[in-house]
């Protein structure tokens, strides 16, 4: 019973200290810089991806041109699927970014 108390009090105590610690780093450069960093790679992920996923598909469909064989087109038609695929899952990824900017307080205008 009295260690169950111990361990009760030092993990009330980390508790209490680790609002004040979080107090007194928050407006640090570290913490500051992070968020900067997090909105700056959301705002290339948002820029970039549909730029080059638009760029590799249409590059695809050119080579399709060519091509007479069924099994080559359906491989190229694959292959779209799987960049439009990954770049769905971009804008999920950029989604959960703005997810833990806004934990922080942090806005993402993009």
């Amino acid at each position: 019973m009295n260690k169950k108390l111990v361990a009760l009090t030092i993990f009330i105590t980390h508790l209490l200290m680790a609002n004040s610690t979080y107090a007194a780093i928050s407006g640090s450069i570290m913490v500051t810089g992070t968020k900067k960093m997090l909105q700056d790679g959301l705002t290339a992920l948002l820029i970039l991806v549909p730029i080059a996923a638009a760029l590799r598909i249409a590059w695809l469909n050119y080579q399709k041109k060519g091509l007479e064989e069924p099994a080559e087109i359906a491989a190229k038609d694959k292959h779209v699927k799987k960049i439009m695929i990954a770049a769905i899952s971009a804008f999920c990824a950029s989604a959960a970014i703005k997810v833990v900017l806004s934990y922080y307080g942090v806005t993402a205008n993009v």
